[in-house]
Parts: structure tokens; C-alpha cells; sequence
């Protein structure tokens, strides 16, 4: 299940927790409890470093301070391309979910 965005014809947010399956694409009509409402595009946006297709990425599962990683000021690793996560992985004994 998700959050999605909608507004009512007084232009008031609605969010309704549906599953992907059911989401209507933005811009369409529904009804929900007596009201209709329009499908708006998310406000939020979706943290860069939870798409592995960009790097680097600020690893929030793998240890802090983890040898052969630069850190952020907290200590949590910097993955800097593919092959270096792969590298880290082996060298860890870690598996990618």
C-alpha cells in the first residue's frame, strides 16, 4: 500500500492509502466517501540513494566506518560505483537483497 495525493473541488488535499494496482493515474476522477477528488502528483520525492542505478550512494545498511568505503561525518559508507559495491560485498561477505 501506498499514499497517494488527491484534491477535492475546494482544492483541499486528500491522501487515500491504496495499492499500485488500484492507483488511478494523476489527473483522473474518483468518487471516495461521497467526495470526487483528482489525482495530483506527489509532492514528495524519493531519496536518490534508494535507486542503486546512481552513484555514489550513501549506504544506510551496510556498517558504519566499513574498511575500503569513504564515510560521511557519521560514518556511514559512501558506495562510489557497481563494481565498488560488488568489491565491498565480496570483500565483507555481505549479499545484495
Amino acid at each position: 500500500m501506498m499514499i497517494y495525493e488527491f484534491l477535492d473541488k475546494d482544492n483541499n488535499l486528500v491522501e487515500i492509502s491504496l495499492s499500485m494496482r488500484d492507483a488511478p493515474s494523476i489527473g483522473c476522477t474518483i468518487e471516495h466517501e461521497g467526495r470526487k477528488l483528482t489525482r495530483i502528483a506527489s509532492a514528495v520525492q524519493v531519496d536518490p540513494a534508494t535507486n542503486r542505478s546512481q552513484y555514489p550512494y550513501l549506504s544506510h545498511a551496510l556498517p558504519r566506518k566499513l574498511d575500503g568505503c569513504r564515510t560521511d561525518h557519521r560514518g556511514r559508507p559512501i558506495i562510489e560505483s557497481k563494481r565498488h559495491e560488488r568489491e565491498i560485498m565480496s570483500r565483507h561477505g555481505f549479499e545484495k537483497d
